[in-house]
């Protein structure tokens, strides 16, 4: 009997000498999707279509918020994937290929924190600061970043003119400058 107590003592005491455990956030690109949403005719109609050709870059980190507060990233804009290759073929002759300074879209996070994400986005030459809703799903191991921008912000004014004349017909000679913005991270926990 005394042999088994001691025994317990002993585990209960190594227990509460054992390292705590520490966790770092890593992204993960398998799987994380860049999604938009676009507005066409007077009744703003929706257009959903996806970027597949897109990198983020971050270092490891104690902290979801940390993980993206340092992140940054760069969007070809000719990846366009709406379910529609004449559609998509379209959008980028029309509206990104003559963006100035070449096809891509760059950015980085500002600043994260739980809710919110202020993120410095550079496109057709035009830097601006969109501000996004952001929520981690442990779940999941996802956090999702939804905000809005105006093309025309950006100095696309031509763009979207040429693109509402090049669609005029499916548009009903609308395209609204404002698209909705969807990033879904899959975020990796490693623990030691």
């Amino acid at each position: 009997m005394k042999i088994i107590l001691s025994l317990a003592l002993l585990g209960l005491t190594a227990g509460a000498f054992a390292k705590p455990q520490i966790c770092t956030f890593e992204y993960v690109k398998e799987g994380s999707t860049l999604g938009w949403t676009a507005f066409k005719t007077p009744k703003k109609v929706g257009v959903g279509a996806k970027f597949t050709d897109f990198t983020i870059t971050s270092k490891s980190a104690k902290s979801v918020d940390e993980l993206f507060s340092a992140a940054s990233f760069a969007v070809n804009s000719q990846s366009i994937d709406s379910g529609d290759k004449a559609r998509d073929v379209k959008i980028f002759q029309f509206f990104f290929k003559s963006m100035l300074k070449g096809k891509d879209i760059t950015g980085k996070v500002l600043k994260h924190t739980s809710g919110k994400a202020d993120v410095e986005m550079t496109m057709n030459g035009t830097t601006k600061v969109v501000s996004m809703t952001s929520k981690f799903d442990e779940a999941s191991s996802k956090v999702t970043l939804k905000g809005s921008l105006d093309v025309l912000e950006f100095g696309m004014k031509d763009n979207l003119a040429a693109l509402t004349k090049a669609c005029f017909e499916k548009h009903e000679g609308v395209t609204w400058p404002n698209v909705d913005l969807e990033l879904v991270a899959v975020i990796k926990q490693i623990c030691k």
